[in-house]
């Protein structure tokens, strides 16, 4: 025969059991959650603390340096040798401004030729282009004109001492004929 054993001293059911077993792992997701969400914030000040340090002493240095840079202004005294004068001096003398070049060879540029191509290579300048030949001209009096054109620009001209054919190529497309040179200009 078997026997039903009931313990009459239990004071918690089973069902309060796992009620209270289910309260203790939501309390505990709660805690770790919050202290996840307390240590982020926690970082954050941090983060925020440093970085105000880093930007008020960058701010301090760039003050310190714009006063110690108008009291030596005022005073006279920001210190340049005749050496450094005469190598600013030689730096920009030698300096070549290629935009305004660049903007004079557009300039010169007949409506009815294209550059293709600037390349500089050792003190030279090439300048390859290409070009519609009318009827009845000949292809070296378009080369020939674009290099007077050249010449008679002192914009352009004037940092160049010699200015050449180099090469030409006469090619036909559709009903066109297309020349293709390519003119060298020697820096001085």
């Amino acid at each position: 025969m078997k026997l039903i054993k009931i313990n009459l001293n239990q004071t918690v059911s089973k069902a309060q059991i796992d009620f209270i077993n289910e309260e203790k792992k939501r309390w505990y997701i709660f805690a770790s959650i919050s202290t996840l969400f307390l240590a982020s914030l926690i970082w954050l000040l941090f983060i925020n603390i440093k970085m105000s340090g880093i930007i008020t002493k960058r701010t301090d240095t760039i003050n310190s340096i714009i006063t110690k840079t108008n009291s030596l202004k005022k005073k006279g005294q920001i210190n340049l040798s005749k050496k450094d004068i005469n190598v600013l001096y030689d730096f920009e003398s030698k300096r070549i401004f290629w935009t305004e070049k660049l903007i004079a060879l557009s300039k010169i540029t007949p409506d009815d030729m294209a550059i293709t191509k600037i390349e500089f290579k050792g003190k030279k300048l090439f300048i390859s282009a290409i070009s519609n030949i009318g009827s009845g001209e000949k292809e070296f009096t378009v080369v020939e004109n674009f290099m007077k054109r050249i010449d008679s620009s002192n914009e352009f001209n004037k940092d160049f001492k010699d200015i050449k054919f180099d090469y030409l190529d006469k090619e036909r497309a559709k009903s066109d004929e297309l020349l293709s040179f390519k003119v060298e200009a020697q820096l001085r």
